[in-house]
Formats: structure tokens, sequence, C-alpha cells
């Protein structure tokens, strides 16, 4: 079993947010069960493996989640897309949109809309390896 309190302390190696730490545990495990269940509903070459899991319980964080055990690969998976759903908002954010395209503006939140937007395309490169990787070791060619 993979309980949901690994695949968290995934999700948060891949997330650099120092405010994260401040939050109150129960506001972060929610934020991040929602995050992993919109990545879950991203993937659906997974679905098979991850498909079969607990209901949410923030008093039994690390003792329920998914049935069986995940494979190193389709965890960091998981975790990576769990990440990009932390991220989306934060690109989508119409004040820095706004602020990217005003003239009057410094380049420091060009910069960081674009610092922003460099990370994201960096985590999708790599999800798109990890499933290319994770597709070569369930394929029964290689067996």
């Amino acid at each position: 079993m993979t309980s949901y309190g690994t695949m968290f302390k995934l999700i948060l190696r891949h997330i650099t947010d120092p405010s994260l730490a401040q939050w109150p545990e129960e506001d972060l495990f929610n934020e991040l069960y929602g995050w992993l269940s919109s990545a879950i509903a991203k993937l659906p070459q997974l679905q098979d493996e991850i498909s079969e899991r607990d209901d949410f319980n923030l008093e039994n964080v690390n003792s329920s989640g998914f049935r069986n055990t995940l494979s190193e690969t389709t965890r960091e998976i998981l975790a990576l897309s769990a990440a990009r759903e932390w991220l989306r908002p934060q690109i989508n954010s119409t004040t820095l949109t706004l602020q990217s395209f005003s003239k009057k503006e410094g380049y420091s939140q060009k910069e960081h809309l674009t610092g922003l937007l460099n990370l994201d395309e960096s985590m999708k490169i790599e999800l798109k390896k990890l499933m290319r990787d994770l597709s070569y070791i369930d394929d029964e060619y290689f067996d």
C-alpha cells in the first residue's frame, strides 16, 4: 500500500514554497489531496494502477491511500503532476498576467511569470520522460 502521507511528502519535494510550512496541517493536507486528485484525473494512462484507493481522511493520512503499492515511477509521476497543479493557479494569476503586459511595471513581474512558465515547461518535459519510461517498463515486449 502507498499511503497518502507518502505521496504528500513526494509532492512537497517538488514544491519550493516556504510559506507552506506555516500552513495548518489540516489545510495543507486538504490542498495536497486536491492537487493529487487533479493530477489523478489528468492521468488516464495510470488508472489501472491508481484507481483502487481509500477515501481521504485527515486522521488516517499515513494509513490510508492507494490499496496497492505504486511503483517508484508512478509515485514520481503523480507527485510531479500534483506539483504542476500547485503551479497552475500561480501562472494563471490575473495580476501577474496583467503586470507582465504593462509597460509601467518593472521587469521583476515579467521575469517572475517567465520563471513560472519555465518551471512548468521543465516539469512537463520531465513528466513526458517518466511516462515514456513507464510505458517501456510495463511493456511485455521487453520482458
